[in-house]
C-alpha cells in the first residue's frame, strides 16, 4: 500500500478535518470556527459557507478559494426491486470510482440460528423494527489484500481515499435517506488507510458534525495487526469485525494472501487485545464479529468446523457464516449447500460459539458480498468487496433485530481471552463495577426483537443476507444494551 501514489486533490474536501485545520492554522483562523462551519453545513443544512453567519472573513475567503463542499459526485444510483437497498456509484475528483450502499431496515424475516434451540420448522416468524438505514462505506479505491473470493481483491489497490472523501459518501447518502449507522465494509481495507479511516470515524461521531455514537460505527478488517492494536487504543468503542475465513494459517493464506504478513496467532492476539480494551469500562462483555465466507470444498469441511470451534471458544465473539456469493474471480468457487452450511454452524456451536448463518442479498443490483465492482469504464475500474469487509445490500435486516440480549459478564467457565488470567481478572473486575458510563441512554435505543434460541426464515425474495453489516449490527445491539 505504501507504493501507491499519493492523490493530490484541488480543490480540497471541505469535510476533511486535517486539511481544513491545517489551512486555518496557516491563515490564523481559530479552530473552533471550523467546527462552527461544519455544524452549519452538516446539521443546519447550509450548502454554502457564505450562508453560515458569524464566521471570520478569512474563513469565507479560504473556503471558497481552496475547498469544495463535495469533491465527488453521485453519477449513478441503483435501487433494489423492493426498495430496501440503494447502491451509489460515486465519481471522485480524479475520475476514479467507488461505491457505497444504503440499506434500509423495517419488516424482516430471518434465517439465523443463535444456539441449538429453535422454533419448529413450520414457524416463520417475522419481526418488526423501527425504520433505520445503514450506510456501507468505502475507504480505498480497490484493495491490496487480494482475497481470492472477492472481486475487489483481484483489482489491486489504486489509491487511498482522504477522510473528506470518505465522509462525502455519508453526506451524499444522507440526501437519500437519514443514515443511523455506518459500516466500513465497502471497497478496501480500512486499517490499510488508517489515518483517514480514524479521522472519518471522529467526524462521524463528532457532536458538531454527524453526532453518531461510536456504537453506530463498525470497522471490518482482514487483520492488519499493527493497526488493529492501534485501533484498540484509539477507538475501542467502535464495533469490530474480523474477516477470518479459515481456522489455520495454511488455509487462510490460500484465501487471504495478506495473511502471509500476519500469522493467524498474531491476529488472534490482537483480537484479544481489542476485546480486552473495549471491555475495560463496560458493565457487560462486548463481542467482536468474526466473518467467515463459506466456500464449498474449500473451508466447509466438518474437521475445519471443529478446528474453528476450538479456535474461537471462550472468546467474546459472534461468528457470522456467509455462504459464498458468486463473483468475478479467477477461481472456480462454489456456494455450499444449505445442508452443509447448517452442519458447519452446528459443529461450531458445539464449542459454545454463537453463530449467525445467512445467505447473500442484493444480487439483483450486484451489491452483494464481493460483487460491488464498478463496471463503468474510467481511469480505474474497481469496486467494493470483502477484502476488509464486504459491502452487501440485503433484505432489510438489522442485527439489532436478531441478537439476543447480551448476557452479564461471563462466568469462570466462559471468560473472554484477555491478556491471560491477570488481564481477564482486571476486565471482570471492571465489568462488575459497572463502569459503562453514558451507555444507559444508548440502551434505550436498542430493541432486540429475537430472543436467544430463535430459528427464523429469510424471505425468498432475494438469495441471501448481508455479508457483515447485519453481523456488525448485532454488536451494536449488545453495546446499546
Amino acid at each position: 500500500a505504501n507504493m501507491v501514489k499519493t492523490r493530490e486533490l484541488s480543490p480540497l474536501p471541505l469535510l476533511d478535518e486535517a486539511h481544513v485545520l491545517a489551512v486555518c492554522a496557516r491563515e490564523g483562523i481559530k479552530p473552533h470556527n471550523a467546527y462552527k462551519m461544519w455544524r452549519g453545513l452538516i446539521k443546519e443544512g447550509h450548502t454554502s459557507v457564505r450562508d453560515i453567519p458569524g464566521l471570520p472573513k478569512a474563513l469565507y475567503e479560504v473556503a471558497e478559494r481552496e475547498f469544495a463542499l463535495t469533491t465527488s459526485t453521485v453519477v449513478k444510483s441503483s435501487a433494489s426491486k423492493d426498495g430496501s437497498t440503494t447502491k451509489l456509484l460515486v465519481k471522485l475528483q480524479d475520475g476514479n470510482m467507488v461505491e457505497s450502499v444504503i440499506m434500509r431496515y423495517g419488516m424482516v424475516q430471518f434465517s439465523s440460528y443463535l444456539d441449538d434451540k429453535g422454533l419448529p420448522e413450520a414457524e416463520d416468524p417475522t419481526f418488526k423494527s423501527k425504520p433505520r438505514a445503514t450506510l456501507c462505506i468505502s475507504s480505498q479505491i480497490g484493495c491490496s489484500m487480494g482475497c481470492t473470493f472477492c472481486a475487489t481483491g483481484t483489482m489491486g489497490l489504486i489509491g487511498h481515499l482522504t477522510a473528506g472523501e470518505i465522509l462525502e459518501q455519508l453526506y451524499h447518502a444522507n440526501k437519500i435517506a437519514p443514515i443511523q449507522n455506518v459500516v466500513f465494509m465497502g471497497m478496501g481495507e480500512p486499517l490499510d488507510n488508517y489515518t483517514a479511516t480514524l479521522s472519518a470515524i471522529r467526524g462521524i461521531t463528532d457532536v458538531q458534525r454527524w453526532s453518531m455514537k461510536y456504537t453506530s460505527v463498525s470497522v471490518s478488517t482482514v487483520g492488519v495487526v499493527p493497526r488493529l492494536m492501534q485501533l484498540a487504543r484509539d477507538a475501542p468503542k467502535v464495533n469490530l469485525a474480523l474477516s477470518l475465513h479459515a481456522p489455520n494459517q495454511a488455509l487462510r493464506m490460500e484465501l487471504v494472501p495478506s495473511a502471509k504478513a500476519w500469522h493467524i496467532d498474531k491476529i488472534m492476539e490482537a483480537l484479544d487485545e481489542f476485546i480486552y480494551r473495549q471491555n475495560l469500562e463496560q458493565a457487560r462483555i462486548r463481542t467482536v464479529l468474526i466473518e467467515y465466507v463459506l466456500i464449498a470444498g474449500v473451508n466447509d469441511a466438518e474437521e475445519t468446523a471443529h478446528e474453528l470451534g476450538k479456535l474461537l471458544q471462550d472468546r467474546a465473539i459472534m461468528l457470522n457464516v456467509i455462504p459464498y456469493n458468486p463473483t468475478e474471480v479467477p477461481h472456480d468457487y462454489k456456494s455450499p449447500t444449505v445442508e452443509s452450511t447448517h452442519r458447519f454452524n452446528s459443529i461450531v456451536r458445539e464449542y459454545g460459539v454463537k453463530t449467525m448463518q445467512r445467505q447473500e442479498l442484493g444480487q439483483d443490483i450486484a451489491s452483494a458480498c464481493g460483487q460491488l465492482v464498478v463496471s463503468t469504464l474510467g481511469p480505474a475500474v474497481v469496486g467494493a468487496g470483502t477484502g476488509g469487509g464486504g459491502c452487501t445490500s440485503n433484505e432489510p435486516a438489522d442485527l439489532e433485530d436478531v441478537v439476543p440480549a447480551p448476557a452479564p459478564a461471563p462466568s469462570s467457565s466462559a471468560k473472554p481471552r484477555q491478556r491471560g488470567k491477570a488481564g481477564r481478572a482486571k476486565a471482570e473486575a471492571q465489568a462488575k463495577k459497572g463502569g459503562a458510563s453514558g451507555n444507559n441512554a444508548e440502551g434505550d435505543e436498542a430493541k432486540v426483537l429475537a430472543e436467544e434460541g430463535v430459528a427464523t426464515k429469510f424471505s425468498p425474495m432475494w438469495m441471501g443476507l448481508l455479508l457483515a453489516v447485519i453481523g456488525l449490527l448485532v454488536l451494536m445491539a449488545e453495546r446499546l444494551r
